[in-house]
């Protein structure tokens, strides 16, 4: 009778263990590492997106933080592009509409009529410091400086001579003026050459209040600022690109922790085992419970 309640406690372990063994596989044994959330951090602040994907591939953030990383880098590169193309515009409207031996011509006669006048007191002598060479400093300083006026084209035809020809060693009328030396004349505001193409058509912007007045520089002044608008804008794609690198290393760390705590709280760490035991020299089935901390 014992050996017939061994042999089914036996098999009834055996059925039991296989059956416990499926269902181990199927449900309860489940490999879990715990995810980092200083490595989900620094994969995404170096690749928006890389760390969610690290943490929990199902987070719809895994997918946004990309895309969005793509459309900044778009935006930034466009604008940025744009900017450099229109800053080209703006110093080939330069190169075309100013010429330095006109603004040069105009400080050395500036320059003689204060020694003159004013006891050679050199107020001038380092006023005029117009850089020789296309650099930034000269795109910058034509339009940011009245007293770089005089090399544009249509105020020196229109203020300075009639008929100029850069060739010819000339002297300017509105420099020489010995009726009106300290007034509009010496300014440049007073139209010498009414018959200039620049100036037939647009009499009331030249006799404007403006003082030394020029329509290029004016042109020139607003190409400079759309330019800069448009480097502006792609100065703000690239703080976008900064805020997401760090808003999605934020988010890594986040659904890293969020990740954890859900995985060990669905987690079933208790094992069932049912195995024979020695009870009184006789073998009799057991439960044994494990569980894991």
């Amino acid at each position: 009778m014992n050996k017939k309640i061994i042999l089914l406690t036996l098999l009834f372990c055996i059925i039991f263990s296989l059956a416990a063994q499926e269902i181990k596989n199927d449900i309860i044994d489940v490999k879990y590492s715990k995810k980092s959330a200083r490595k989900a951090m620094i994969l995404s602040s170096l690749f928006p997106g890389a760390g969610q994907f690290y943490a929990d591939k199902s987070n719809l953030a895994t997918y946004i933080f990309p895309i969005i990383e793509i459309g900044l880098w778009a935006g930034y590169i466009y604008y940025n592009n744009e900017g450099k193309n229109a800053e080209s515009d703006y110093e080939d409207y330069a190169d075309l509409h100013y010429r330095r031996e006109y603004q040069h011509a105009a400080e050395d006669d500036i320059k003689m009529l204060s020694n003159t006048i004013h006891n050679d007191n050199g107020f001038y002598d380092e006023h005029f410091l117009l850089d020789d060479s296309d650099t930034q400093h000269f795109y910058e300083d034509i339009g940011k400086y009245d007293k770089y006026v005089y090399g544009w084209l249509d105020w020196f035809d229109i203020y300075a001579a009639a008929n100029p020809d850069p060739d010819i060693d000339w002297t300017f009328e509105w420099i020489w003026d010995d009726d009106d030396i300290d007034g509009d004349r010496v300014m440049g505001s007073i139209p010498l050459n009414e018959e200039s193409a620049h100036y037939v058509g647009n009499e009331e912007v030249y006799n404007s209040t403006n003082g030394r007045y020029s329509s290029y520089r004016q042109e020139y002044i607003e190409m400079r600022k759309d330019a800069e608008k448009l480097y502006d804008s792609g100065r703000y794609f690239s703080f976008g690109i900064v805020a997401n690198h760090i808003a999605s290393a934020l988010h890594a760390v986040s659904i890293t922790r969020k990740y954890n705590r859900a995985y060990i709280t669905t987690t079933s760490n208790v094992e069932f085992k049912l195995a024979p035991i020695m009870v009184n020299n006789n073998l009799s089935p057991a439960l044994f419970v494990q569980t894991r901390f």
